[in-house]
């Protein structure tokens, strides 16, 4: 069974759209494991497309694991705060909401 498309705010270039779960420790870096867990994930955060292939095709799993395994370190990279900002202006998006409370 297919999921149905969620949409929202992507948490990297801020634009409302579809959204995909990036996991923040790629799910192969964490060990076999049948019960596993979300956490054991180190979490998911929701992002766009578009931001998601940006941080893969920059990035393999094992440095994404070891080095930009959270939202703040993702963001805080000048090469992916680059991506971002360029995606961030695509017209993709349902619509560009740049503050949303």
């Amino acid at each position: 069974m297919q999921n149905s498309k969620t949409f929202g705010i992507c948490a990297t270039c801020h634009r409302y759209t579809a959204l995909t779960k990036h996991h923040l420790i790629p799910k192969k870096r964490v060990k076999k494991n049948k019960k596993k867990q979300s956490h054991d994930f180190g979490g998911i955060i929701n992002i766009c497309r578009q931001c998601h292939d940006g941080i893969h095709d920059l990035y393999d799993e094992r440095t994404l694991a070891e080095h930009f395994n959270s939202l703040e370190k993702l963001c805080a990279d000048k090469a992916l705060q680059k991506h971002f900002s360029w995606v961030s202006k695509c017209k993709k998006g349902i619509s560009n909401i740049t503050n949303v409370d």
